[in-house]
């Protein structure tokens, strides 16, 4: 399927400076909604908390459960639905150190509007150090990952074209988890798996247009490396922009149709895929163009 024709002359390298520019600025907004949240951006997962398994009588849904306890003061409260049975949900309440406390504002919460129609099957608490060791190793799995992608691509190209890879996936996760938090989510154990796909999915949108510039590199290695990356971005762009699309529509409909974590996952997704479209032509490439430029070589 081809939505832009590959015969396209758009000088995108010639440009690059504003868009540059524009993620400087966007990942340092997110950078300060990160820290200007403080912990209240972390989830049960990583800050400890309670989580109930309640089993409702009459078949209800995540949304109407969150509204019941926002309600009860309960605003920060994660429900999840477990597949195959619509009516038992797991409910999480993040920083209540006192175990019968929180059940009692969950008791409360849904006594008020359900009269007993539920039963709180099981209650787990999870303390504060077993989230610091999961947020601990949520970090060290996503720098892995950033590692593993400068070696890799170090190795199958060069290291300007990994450095680039690198900084535009950094680029991607930062944005994405900014837009996540202003939407008003906590990070959790799911945020780092969503953050783990972008990754994935912007590194393979990256080397799609490096494969491209080496081939052509092969072809011409007088042409300025500028020239160079117009044509593998122009060549590739109708790929680049109907995998971004088919991707989005994937990621939207399960923002718009699911609930509870899938929901919060999708939001994470869609702001990751836009973020990955874009630093896959406009940090990415110009990266390696400076990165080559700064070294004297216009060409490579």
């Amino acid at each position: 399927m081809e939505l832009i024709s590959h015969n396209t002359k758009f000088d995108f390298m010639g440009i690059a400076k504003i868009p540059l520019l524009l993620s400087v600025l966007l990942v340092a907004f997110s950078i300060y909604v990160w820290f200007e949240q403080g912990d209240s951006k972390y989830g049960v997962d990583f800050k400890g908390g309670n989580e109930f398994l309640v089993k409702f009588t009459d078949p209800t849904n995540s949304e109407a459960i969150r509204q019941l306890l926002n309600k009860s003061g309960l605003d920060g409260a994660t429900v999840q639905a477990f597949e195959g049975d619509s009516n038992e949900f797991s409910i999480r309440i993040g920083g209540e150190v006192d175990s019968k406390s929180a059940r009692a504002k969950v008791d409360s919460g849904l006594t008020a509007a359900l009269s007993g129609k539920y039963q709180i099957v099981k209650s787990d608490y999870i303390g504060p150090t077993i989230g610091e060791e999961l947020r601990r190793k949520g970090l060290i799995a996503t720098v892995l990952a950033m590692v593993m992608i400068l070696a890799y691509v170090s190795y199958r190209f060069e290291f300007a074209f990994a450095l680039g890879a690198v900084l535009a996936v950094f680029h991607d996760v930062i944005v994405a988890t900014g837009v996540y938090l202003l939407a008003g989510h906590q990070i959790n154990m799911g945020t780092v798996a969503g953050a783990l796909t972008i990754v994935g999915y912007s590194v393979n949108d990256t080397i799609v247009i490096f494969d491209r510039v080496r081939e052509e590199l092969l072809k011409d290695r007088h042409t300025p490396i500028s020239s160079i990356f117009n044509t593998a971005i122009n060549f590739t762009l109708s790929r680049t922009v109907v995998t971004s699309l088919l991707t989005l529509l994937s990621a939207c409909a399960l923002l718009v149709l699911g609930g509870g974590a899938i929901r919060d996952l999708s939001l994470y997704l869609v702001a990751g895929i836009i973020a990955g479209c874009y630093s896959t032509v406009f940090i990415a490439s110009p990266i390696v163009v400076l990165w080559e430029k700064l070294r004297g070589n216009k060409t490579v």
